[in-house]
């Protein structure tokens, strides 16, 4: 294992950010649901990433990348890996006006809902299904988030990224984005994006952003602690529909339990546990799969080791 000390002795230029030791995953998930880990490193900066990155290869230490935790199930006896927190990335300019086109340049730690409001204030059109979506720009990428006919990979221009040690970019007909995938290979940190917007009436987008969030907390638990949908929706189908026609809308594994709100989200109703969440999970895909002849496939991210019977 690598102490604080001889890490940040060891990284080039010294390391910028914040290591902490022995966390509790659950501190740093929308569910409040994992166990621990031996290191959660924040770097300020590409270099600090960059260094710190070499030195847990050099050391044979794995290690995951996190952004605002949603989206994400951590298993109850947490992780091997180092956990990599990219929050101190929150840049966000405008870099590029050609007549009605806006180009923005976010680094992936800014909160997606940042990047939301500002084009709300600002007037730009491109992100207004992506109101009230959790989590941060990166993360949001990575899975190409999306809802009401909105992708963010759909403005996406360029790409920076970290990948085996070197910086580069990639152009958006590089990356094979498809529903809820963003198209980057294993091991590719990305650390911003270039989305290309456009400018519209500012009360016109106003509008439909808060369309768009009123259908959401109409539909969905947006005050409960969850991780957002559980499964993908199947090709020309809603996985939530044919969750309750399955009849397990409010159905409960000890403190998770599919949302009587809307059957794509599972919630955590107290002392909730991974195990009890893929419990539910598995239950819920076996009769989905039995009744409908649908095999759901999980949306939400799972990290770490199930514990074995």
């Amino acid at each position: 294992m690598i102490s604080d000390y001889s890490l940040r002795e060891r990284l080039p230029g010294g390391f910028r950010g914040r290591i902490a030791t022995d966390v509790m995953l659950r501190d740093h998930t929308s569910l409040r649901i994992g166990g621990r880990a031996a290191y959660l490193f924040m770097p300020d900066d590409t270099s600090s990433l960059t260094g710190l990155l070499s030195v847990l290869s050099s050391e044979g230490m794995g290690y995951v990348l996190i952004g605002g935790g949603t989206n994400l199930l951590v298993m109850d006896d947490g992780l091997d890996e180092a956990v990599v927190s990219l929050n101190a990335f929150r840049r966000l300019e405008t870099v590029e006006v050609s007549g009605d086109d806006v180009l923005v340049f976010v680094q992936s730690g800014l909160p997606l809902q940042r990047l939301v409001s500002f084009c709300r204030e600002e007037g730009l059109s491109g992100l207004e299904g992506l109101a009230g979506i959790p989590g941060t720009v990166g993360g949001a990428v990575f899975g190409n988030a999306g809802a009401y006919g909105y992708e963010i990979m759909g403005v996406v221009q360029r790409v920076a990224v970290l990948k085996d040690g070197r910086l580069g970019s990639m152009n958006r007909e590089e990356i094979n984005a498809t529903y809820r995938c963003g198209g980057f290979s294993r091991g590719t940190v990305v650390l911003g994006v270039h989305v290309r917007l456009r400018r519209d009436d500012r009360s016109a987008v106003r509008k439909r952003m808060k369309e768009f969030l009123d259908m959401k907390r109409r539909t969905q638990p947006l005050a409960e602690r969850s991780a957002g949908c559980v499964f993908k929706n199947p090709a020309d189908g809603s996985a939530a529909r044919l969750i309750q026609e399955a009849g397990y809308k409010g159905m409960r594994v000890g403190d998770i339990e599919v949302s009587t709100k809307h059957a794509n989200f599972f919630v955590n109703k107290g002392r909730g546990r991974a195990e009890d969440f893929l419990t539910l999970m598995e239950t819920v895909r076996e009769r989905v799969e039995r009744l409908f002849g649908v095999a759901l496939e999980p949306e939400v991210k799972i990290m770490g080791r199930r514990r074995e019977a």
